[in-house]
């Protein structure tokens, strides 16, 4: 009993960390699937829109891609806390209170990632006309809201590993 309430945190943390590459991956792919063609009409070719031309939405494609490599990097310190019994990721207070600070540091960019995509994407819908926006153009804005939803999720996943990480720290 006491061996498997030293790897419950950990293990918890894993879950999260394994949570959020999987959001961040998801957000990835809908961010960069996301595109548009507008046709003008009156002879003039169909303009193709993709993330690649908003910048906040290249922004949220960045902020995933960081954030994939970032929790890919993480994951092994979780694993081997785990396979050595360790209640505290890491092994020392050092190590560990970086590891914090630097999930802090991550999960504040993840959450403007988010805030980039919900805020851009709610006003160019504004802008553009709302409800009155055809079909396709809909589902373009609706995709980006998709994208920016699953960055926000990612975010709360890592707020609850710091959490995790710094009880396990005072503990």
């Amino acid at each position: 009993m006491a061996s498997s309430s030293r790897t419950a945190l950990p293990s918890a943390v894993l879950a999260l960390r394994l949570l959020t590459l999987a959001l961040l991956a998801a957000s990835l792919a809908v961010i960069a699937a996301d595109k548009l063609t507008l046709d003008f009409g009156g002879g003039l070719p169909p303009k193709k829109i993709t993330f690649k031309d908003v910048y906040a939405y290249r922004y949220v494609l960045a902020i995933a891609v960081i954030g994939c490599a970032y929790t890919l990097l993480q994951i092994p310190f979780v694993a081997v806390s785990i396979a050595k019994r360790k209640r505290m990721i890491g092994g020392s207070e050092n190590v560990a209170l970086f590891l914090i600070f630097a999930d802090v540091l991550f999960a504040l960019l993840v959450a403007t990632g988010a805030g980039a995509g919900f805020g851009l994407t709610y006003d160019a819908k504004s802008a553009f006309g709302g409800s009155k926006l055809p079909g396709e153009v809909v589902r373009f804005f609706n995709m980006a809201y998709a994208a920016a939803g699953l960055m926000l999720l990612a975010a709360a996943a890592m707020a609850l590993i710091i959490m995790l990480s710094i009880y396990s720290l005072v503990r």
